[in-house]
């Protein structure tokens, strides 16, 4: 990979890239599941805005590359049946989101708010709740966006690799399911 764009954990244990050709999408996403992923991983200061937004950079997971510090990868589910939310189990910083599965390839980089190198912010996602004064914008192309991507990875010759699962699809780490005190606390609000 060439032009990467390089990011650590908090304490530096962990380091891992995203290639500067990565295609994607570059949004904000203001959902509670986002918000409660980051507040239980105690990282709301350094992964939220001020009202409450994810940043986050979609694209596929062969563009990405943990170049450092992979025995810390840990992951949280908030229910049985929810995203992947991995981070940097030194620390807790988040680092990314996936399917539960590396079946549709996919993968959404949590970035520092006003991270650069990702050019502009093309949507704002799931404004209800904590941002309700913030219009949506840019979901449609969003979310063809990863649609295109991920078709175009499933096809032969694609880009199916993942830092995150194994060759037959298994995440690399067993996930935390998070039990519904553990949720309900870290919930905003």
């Amino acid at each position: 990979m060439t032009g990467e764009r390089t990011h650590s954990c908090v304490c530096g244990k962990m380091h891992w890239r995203i290639a500067r050709e990565a295609p994607g999408t570059h949004l904000v996403c203001y959902c509670e599941d986002c918000q409660t992923a980051a507040r239980f991983l105690k990282h709301q200061i350094t992964r939220l805005d001020s009202d409450g937004g994810s940043e986050i950079f979609q694209t596929l997971p062969a563009y990405f590359e943990f170049l450092e510090g992979l025995e810390h990868l840990a992951a949280i589910r908030l229910g049985p049946k929810g995203l992947l939310r991995w981070y940097a189990g030194c620390c807790g910083t988040p680092i990314a989101n996936t399917l539960p599965t590396s079946t549709l390839p996919f993968v959404g980089a949590i970035l520092p708010p006003g991270a650069d190198g990702y050019g502009p912010i093309k949507a704002l996602v799931n404004t209800v709740g904590t941002a309700s004064h913030i219009k949506e914008t840019g979901v449609l192309a969003a979310h063809l966006s990863i649609v295109r991507g991920i078709l175009r990875a499933r096809l032969p010759g694609g880009k199916r690799t993942s830092p995150f699962f194994d060759t037959s699809g298994t995440s690399i780490v067993v996930p935390r399911v998070l039990n519904r005190h553990e949720r309900n606390a870290a919930r905003p609000g």
